[in-house]
């Protein structure tokens, strides 16, 4: 067992798991994406129908996580959307110290830069999602939590 694993305890994912909602993260989502210049609004109603509808997936969801994790980090993005795809991974069932691996896999590509910050993210956004789940409530509702680790990572 890492680090990671020990600042997520299985009821406090459970308790994310049960305020969880893969529509309701498509809806903030696109609203956080889109909401900024609408005329993206195309491009993300696609990303939405192909990759994050109900429909039977070709690429299953975990697996789609894992590739926007590696693509995320090892790309530089920014921390916030490391951090969504960090808890959206985890709410399609990949496991923190695959995520971690996932964070090392990409530092390999990406440069021993990716390593600190991403696993700065990874803690930081392992630590806020335990705290959601403590409190629990809405706290751990997609819709509350979504922006919330935007917001983290934004000031």
């Amino acid at each position: 067992m890492s680090d990671f694993q020990t600042q997520l305890t299985d009821a406090q994912l459970a308790a994310l798991h049960g305020g969880y909602s893969s529509e309701m993260m498509d809806a903030v989502a696109t609203k956080i994406v889109a909401g900024a210049y609408p005329p993206a609004l195309g491009l993300t109603t696609f990303a939405g129908t192909r990759f994050y509808n109900d429909a039977p997936p070709t690429l299953a969801p975990a697996n789609r996580e894992r590739c926007l994790l590696t693509l995320f980090c090892a790309g530089r993005r920014p921390s916030f959307a490391i951090a969504v795809h960090i808890y959206w991974a985890l709410m399609e069932g990949v496991a923190v110290d695959e995520i971690a691996e996932i964070i090392l896999l990409a530092t390999l590509y990406g440069g021993i830069d990716v390593l600190a910050e991403g696993t700065r993210t990874l803690t930081v956004t392992l630590t806020t999602l335990a705290q959601a789940a403590d409190v629990g409530g809405a706290g751990v509702q997609s819709a509350t939590l979504l922006p919330a680790l935007v917001a983290k990572f934004r000031t």
